[in-house]
């Protein structure tokens, strides 16, 4: 009889082990068995109540940088990119800029076609698009870069297709809207070619050997 205690403890063991192996749902503490020690693993922690504040937004190259009233960005830097007005002093800005730059024409708005092609402030991608390829503003102008997949390819020359957009005939050459006749060839341009060295390479991250 004295050894009775020894043989259930025994015997509690052995049923602890295969209530593990069969996936039990034993309610003590798991244990670090990789350790000599066998200590326990802490718990799932709780999730964390603090907010976060958003302080910058950057997305589409040189958008707020030429429609936007500079005293404007750190509104704009601190609400979602599709908040809209008032919220989003950009959205108002941007055809209000444009307008101001080249004044709609026969019927011809630079301004308005702006504001629905470059807000809300995002780089778009259609995931559902599997044969374009990656074009900057695709999306938005549906298609007429280059494909409709959206995105950024790396040999996209960004801010030329800006400055084209906004002060050039950019849009025009695509079909976007008709030519205005207002283009400001100074501005129209970043006049930066683009090192043949730095263009995209075949084998993934497909980017040029940094220099």
């Amino acid at each position: 009889m004295k050894n009775t205690p020894l043989i259930l403890v025994a015997l509690g063991v052995v049923g602890f082990g295969l209530a593990a192996c069969n996936g039990g749902t034993a309610t003590g503490p798991r244990l670090n068995t990789g350790n000599a020690l066998a200590t326990p693993l802490p718990t799932n922690p709780t999730a964390p109540t603090a907010s976060y504040i958003q302080i910058e937004l950057l997305s589409r190259p040189a958008v707020k940088e030429a429609l936007e009233n500079f005293n404007d960005h750190k509104t704009t830097n601190a609400v979602e990119p599709y908040a809209g007005a008032p919220a989003d002093p950009l959205f108002a800005e941007i055809k209000s800029t444009e307008d101001t730059i080249r004044p709609p024409k026969a019927g011809t708005d630079y301004g308005a076609t702006l504001q629905t092609i470059l807000y809300p402030n995002e780089i778009a991608v259609n995931l559902a698009d599997t044969t374009d390829p990656a074009s900057y503003l695709g999306v938005e102008t549906g298609g007429a870069t280059g494909g409709k997949f959206g995105g950024r390819d790396p040999n996209d020359d960004v801010i030329a297709i800006d400055l084209g957009a906004l002060f050039g005939n950019t849009l025009s050459k695509l079909g976007v809207l008709a030519d205005d006749g207002q283009e400001n060839n100074c501005i129209s341009a970043e006049n930066v070619a683009q090192n043949p060295t730095q263009m995209k390479t075949a084998t993934f991250p497909y980017l040029a050997s940094p220099h």
